[in-house]
């Protein structure tokens, strides 16, 4: 159980300068980013998940709606010797729009089999997430886009967390106290 969610929700915060970062990277990743940036989004959705399950956040961040994507599996079997391969076994000509809710991601990335980001093709610029747990692995492979526009509630999500100064604004509305130090 959660005490104090004020740690929880700044450790989000620390996550989401740390992705900051990242979207102005436009070279290769190494092994090493990849493996990091897998961790952070990993450990800001198990936040996510245990703030919800405490009841720590508020019904209109449980109840936001993420805008993505899922592509069906073509009919092939996806399993250790070939999850490196995912993205032929998916049909990228066929996206499905879909409004995610947020237990659902954290669920899903949280048991992700398949994780993996998606880069802009003309600059290599972090644009998004491709990603499916281990249930749902042969049927679906999920896409979040990274979204900073107005329109998303920033500090659902950490690919939506980056600025920094509207998650702090937000919960300064929410309960002034938190930020507080």
């Amino acid at each position: 159980m959660i005490y104090k969610s004020y740690y929880w929700k700044k450790e989000l915060i620390k996550l989401s300068r740390k992705l900051t970062k990242r979207l102005t990277q436009t070279n290769w990743w190494t092994e090493v980013q990849h493996g990091t940036f897998e961790k952070e989004i990993m450990i800001g959705f198990y936040i996510i998940r245990k703030l919800i399950e405490a009841n720590k956040l508020s019904n209109e961040i449980v109840s936001t709606k993420i805008k993505g994507f899922k592509f069906p599996n073509i009919g092939k079997t996806i399993h250790v010797m070939n999850n490196h391969r995912f993205y032929e076994f998916f049909n990228f000509d066929n996206p499905k729009p879909n409004n995610f809710n947020l237990i659902f991601l954290a669920n899903q990335i949280v048991h992700s089999y398949l994780f993996s980001p998606s880069f802009d093709p003309e600059d290599f610029s972090l644009n998004g997430i491709h990603f499916s747990s281990d249930k749902d692995r042969n049927t679906w492979l999920y896409e979040i886009s990274i979204d900073t526009s107005e329109t998303t509630i920033p500090h659902s999500a950490p690919w939506n967390m980056m600025n920094r100064k509207k998650i702090t604004e937000f919960f300064k509305k929410t309960n002034p106290t938190i930020l507080q130090t």
